[in-house]
């Protein structure tokens, strides 16, 4: 709806928001003044403006992270006191305001738009401050009108509405925008920073003043009575539940939760962008603290979005985990406060990934055996109880019995047999159905045994066997990038003199299949014939 030049149109009294907008680049800043029956402020508290941003009744509010070529004030007239008879709005800039090009000023509720006016651009070319609307109550009702209002400086402009300003002091901090102004906030005292070096409000005498991480801010709002029945958001007396407990206030409840949505979405750009712990994330809480709402209320906000990003990084907890994804896993619980089953179970997966992925890279514990005769250089890397399973003409045939693997062969020992296969002769390590499956070269082929954890224990005969083979090394060790002629010898006759790959026969290079820089080994098993083209295409990847 646009009004004409004295249309008003009456409005819902609930919770508005006012938008001001323009299409033009300029900065401007939106502003409101809340007068009595004079059509004076009260008190110089009651201008609501860049550096005095709420109202201590939360009647009125700035948003001071508007979107680009906008303005935006939350005007609740529930809240607004009965001494307030109008709500004037207005904007400001540090340039003339004529230039501005389609200013309008929208006025919305829950249901949407109720009022909505296109502002004239004033005709001289001094104005920097300007009224455009205001509210008015008529005993309990509210309108909306045009208001129209121009000053050179905005200083000029407060006083017309009873705010007794120093013109040169007000225009000097004007220019400088968000450092404060004399006569609407109170000087800061010299105070000691507090303890905690965050942002946060600190209580001084009767007040709440805001410390910005490295000083004290001019924003302050009232001290919170220590009543529990009163509201600590806007003061105002909470009702009482059956079983004595104060009950929340609904309108700010309904407001803490409005900001929450916007704010959870926040928060999960951050969590999916550069996780959490950085600088965006401290700025994140620093916003919620700015609005007075309590940590735990964020946290318990985000238990959605973080379990569904903590499941996010879990989901590869099969495959590779490095000791980095582990941290960035523990630093989301810790920030994010998780906990609970099925936290604790996302825990296991990602620690248990990790430890599969150390057993393959050859990270073997070394464990104490009891009865065997060991040779001197020979450790124990695997102790547990099996049962080998065997294919016989006659059918399956279970053993049970120990699985014991060392850096030189695997045992598995029986009540009734045992055998014992060297590394040399083992091919490789899987899982089938559920079993740890081994193929080897001797005529009897490879082995299966029933174990209590396979995955764990392939992975760490995958490791075993590695190192064995020398491709790769144990840990702390790493070996030469210049290999023998005679290992060069007997991978190029073995490879065919070509690319394994491609098949070309020029531009060859030997290249390493686990390379040096994960630990890797200069062996014939850890070495192939590549060209140029397939080699650079590898690169560090197995």
């Amino acid at each position: 709806m646009t009004f004409t030049e004295n249309g008003a149109t009456p409005i819902p009294t609930s919770l508005l928001s006012v938008e001001l907008s323009w299409r033009s680049a300029h900065a401007l800043d939106a502003h409101a003044l809340l007068l009595d029956d004079d059509g004076l402020v009260r008190t110089p508290r009651d201008a609501v403006f860049f550096n005095a941003p709420r109202h201590p009744s939360q009647a009125v509010t700035l948003d001071q992270e508007p979107e680009p070529r906008s303005a935006r004030l939350s005007v609740s007239l529930p809240r607004t006191e009965s001494t307030v008879v109008r709500i004037v709005l207005g904007v400001s800039s540090e340039g003339p305001l004529h230039e501005v090009a389609d200013l309008t000023v929208t006025v919305r509720d829950a249901a949407g738009t109720v009022a909505r006016r296109d502002v004239p651009a004033p005709r001289s070319r001094e104005v920097t401050a300007l009224s455009i609307a205001e509210f008015s109550r008529d005993e309990e009702h509210w309108s909306f009108r045009p208001f129209d209002r121009s000053r050179d400086e905005l200083s000029q402009l407060f006083e017309d509405f009873g705010i007794a300003t120093d013109v040169d002091a007000v225009r000097g901090r004007i220019s400088l925008r968000r450092t404060g102004f004399d006569r609407l906030v109170d000087e800061n005292p010299t105070v000691a920073p507090p303890p905690d070096p965050r942002p946060d409000w600190h209580p001084q005498d009767t007040i709440l003043r805001w410390w910005d991480g490295t000083q004290w801010s001019d924003r302050t709002v009232p001290l919170p009575p220590a009543d529990a029945r009163i509201c600590p958001h806007c003061g105002r007396r909470r009702s009482w539940r059956v079983l004595g407990a104060p009950a929340p206030c609904r309108s700010c409840a309904a407001e803490i939760e409005e900001y929450l949505d916007t704010w959870r979405a926040r928060a999960w750009r951050v969590l999916t962008g550069d996780g959490p712990g950085g600088v965006a994330w401290e700025e994140l809480w620093t916003a919620l603290r700015y609005r007075r709402i309590s940590e735990d209320t964020g946290r318990a906000a985000l238990r959605g979005p973080g379990l569904a990003y903590v499941e996010r990084l879990a989901a590869f907890a099969d495959e590779e985990i490095t000791a980095a994804e582990v941290e960035e896993f523990d630093t989301a619980l810790r920030e994010l406060d998780l906990s609970g089953p099925q936290v604790e179970e996302l825990r296991r997966r990602m620690h248990r990934g990790r430890t599969r992925t150390r057993f393959r890279a050859g990270e073997l514990p070394v464990v104490h055996a009891r009865g065997l005769h060991l040779d001197p250089e020979e450790r124990v890397h695997l102790d547990i109880e099996a049962t080998r399973i065997r294919q016989l003409s006659r059918g399956e045939r279970a053993t049970a019995g120990r699985l014991i693997g060392t850096n030189k062969k695997l045992r598995f020992v029986g009540p009734e047999a045992g055998i014992e296969m060297p590394w040399s002769r083992i091919v490789s390590v899987s899982i089938a159905e559920g079993l740890v499956a081994l193929a080897a070269t001797s005529a009897r082929g490879g082995a299966e045994f029933d174990v209590e954890d396979p995955d764990l224990v392939a992975a760490m005969l995958e490791g075993a066997l590695r190192v064995a083979k020398r491709l790769t090394l144990a840990p702390g060790r790493r070996d030469t990038r210049v290999i023998p002629p005679e290992i060069k010898a007997q991978v190029w006759h073995r490879d065919g003199g070509a690319c394994i790959e491609c098949g070309a026969t020029h531009y060859l290079e030997f290249d390493h299949v686990i390379p040096l820089s994960r630990g890797g080994a200069t062996s014939p098993g850890n070495l192939q014939v590549l060209c140029r083209s397939c080699n650079r295409a590898k690169g560090a990847r197995i």
